[in-house]
């Protein structure tokens, strides 16, 4: 009898224990302290990779408009280590972007390619510009509803992702009715430092809303993840570099 009487108290306990588990995993998580990402060392090379090509040398579907090549840019005028308009980019991020193109195609669009690889340089160039109170001339175009010294670190970084060489800013283009491409309607233009700008703004309206998420698609099929403050941002989520910023300049034909 105590046997029988001491496996069924056994019984009884494990089964109050499961049913106590069962109501805690069931229960609502608290939040929990994400932990703190570990920074990163910064290394600066000035020499360029064998591996970093010219997009152009990997697909001809692509408009290349490189706005820190000329004066159309928040600054106002050509940003240094830009002394061609060219888009280069790490081998993998380009063949990945050479498929995006290619897609983009049997949907009937085109890619148009604002910035890729960034010189070390310019975003040098770009920290003494925002130190620059002085200079509003672009405000009106480019941030018209934040203050210059709020463009950092969200719009405007020191250290960019560009200058890894895995990182692309572009838009779609589609015919219109006359057979020229234009850009698709994202609801703010490019290099718009901006709320509007977030891709999950929903100051924008649905076929907006919808272009943005068509060029979402697009990129995320072929690994690149996208930036939530900038609708035109991707980087390669398998970047090759992710520790180097590279400041070789760009030129044609590619050295």
């Amino acid at each position: 009898m105590k046997t029988q009487a001491l496996v069924a108290f056994s019984c009884f306990m494990v089964l109050s224990c499961a049913s106590t588990v069962q109501q805690q995993s069931s229960a609502p998580k608290t939040a929990q302290a994400k932990p703190i990402k570990e920074q990163r060392p910064v290394r600066i090379e000035a020499t360029k990779a064998a591996d970093i090509v010219d997009v152009l040398t990997v697909t001809s579907k692509v408009q290349v408009s490189m706005a820190y090549a000329g004066d159309s840019n928040f600054t106002g005028k050509a940003v240094p280590g830009y002394q061609a308009n060219s888009c280069y980019l790490e081998k993998n991020a380009a063949q990945a972007l050479a498929k995006v193109a290619q897609q983009a195609e049997r949907l009937g669009y085109q890619l148009q390619l604002f910035d890729c690889y960034r010189p070390q340089r310019a975003s040098n160039h770009f920290m003494v510009w925002l130190n620059n109170a002085a200079d509003q001339s672009t405000k009106a175009a480019y941030y018209p509803n934040i203050e210059k010294n709020q463009l950092t670190p969200g719009y405007i970084a020191a250290h960019s992702g560009h200058s890894r060489a895995s990182t692309v800013d572009l838009t779609l283009l589609r015919k219109n009715a006359a057979g020229q491409w234009q850009q698709l309607d994202m609801g703010g233009t490019y290099d718009l430092f901006d709320p509007v700008s977030h891709s999950d703004s929903d100051a924008v309206n649905a076929q907006q809303k919808a272009n943005r998420l068509l060029l979402k698609d697009l990129m995320q099929q072929q690994g690149f993840a996208p930036y939530a403050m900038e609708w035109w941002h991707f980087t390669l989520s398998n970047e090759k570099y992710p520790d180097t910023y590279f400041d070789f300049e760009i030129r044609q034909p590619l050295n």
